[in-house]
């Protein structure tokens, strides 16, 4: 079997679509037709089994040094998605990547080393532009409620390439500002990309699948379910996506589910 990296490198990507694969958490490697590779929350390193005792489940599907990203989008700075073994070697390693992140996450990549005219900011309501690919930063609400891990600018993304119009929740919980993002019925959302896990100041998935219903996207793609070996107990812990999709029905929800495995590819088109 090729490594995912080359799998990602060699794919070709049809006019109009983006392909997707799930990196397991909330990261994602995106790739346009003119080869566009974006890297949304890639946690490389196993650093959280030091910091907290818990490992993750399995390597990462490309490692850090196949890696080669144009930008690398982090949602906020906790360690699975803003690394900080894995993105200063990333950024020595492949000095064409560029970092895309709210301030507190700049803030930590200048401090590990990486240059700061790699490195912009983004702000929910801001919007960054790299060749054929547009992302806003919308709201997201992430209490994990450990003292010293807040994380006030936490961000979603609304990423734009090829007339399509990915929407990845970041970590948030359900959260009433999130429904405006179905109020431009001129620009609906084509995919959703949303966290389940239910603990750490995340959306549970009946939430999400209550957000799903709401925003209406075709395609509903769960995540954040699966990363850890052994997750801590958390009664409201459902890292079962099925139950995304049994309330997501029971709703009334007209869009598919996708459940990717780890390292899987999908093809996002326009409706």
């Amino acid at each position: 079997m090729p490594k995912l990296a080359e799998t990602v490198a060699s794919t070709p990507v049809r006019p109009g679509s983006v392909m997707a694969w799930w990196l397991s958490g909330t990261g994602f490697v995106l790739k346009t037709p003119a080869g566009t590779q974006l890297y949304i929350d890639p946690y490389f390193s196993d650093c959280v089994a030091r910091i907290f005792g818990i490992e993750r489940a399995a390597p990462p599907p490309i490692p850090v040094a196949d890696a080669r990203p144009d930008l690398v989008i982090a949602t906020h700075w906790h360690e699975d998605h803003l690394d900080p073994e894995g993105l200063p070697l990333l950024a020595r390693q492949h000095p064409a990547a560029r970092f895309l992140c709210p301030p507190s996450c700049r803030s930590r990549l200048l401090g590990w080393g990486v240059p700061g005219e790699r490195i912009t900011a983004l702000a929910t309501g801001e919007t960054h532009s790299l060749r054929d690919v547009r992302i806003t930063a919308v709201p997201a609400r992430h209490l994990a409620g450990l003292p010293g891990w807040e994380t006030p600018d936490a961000i979603g993304l609304l990423i734009e390439a090829e007339g399509v119009r990915i929407y990845h929740t970041g970590d948030t919980e359900y959260d009433l500002r999130l429904r405006a993002l179905a109020y431009d019925p001129a620009r609906p959302i084509d995919v959703m990309m949303a966290v389940i896990n239910g603990s750490g100041g995340n959306m549970n998935a009946h939430e999400a699948a209550l957000l799903a219903w709401q925003l209406r996207p075709r395609i509903v793609i769960p995540m954040h379910h699966i990363l850890w070996k052994n997750p801590a107990p958390d009664p409201q812990a459902t890292l079962d996506p099925n139950l995304l999709v049994a309330t997501y029905q029971r709703l009334g929800g007209d869009g598919v589910v996708r459940l990717l495995d780890v390292g899987e590819g999908i093809e996002l088109r326009q409706a």
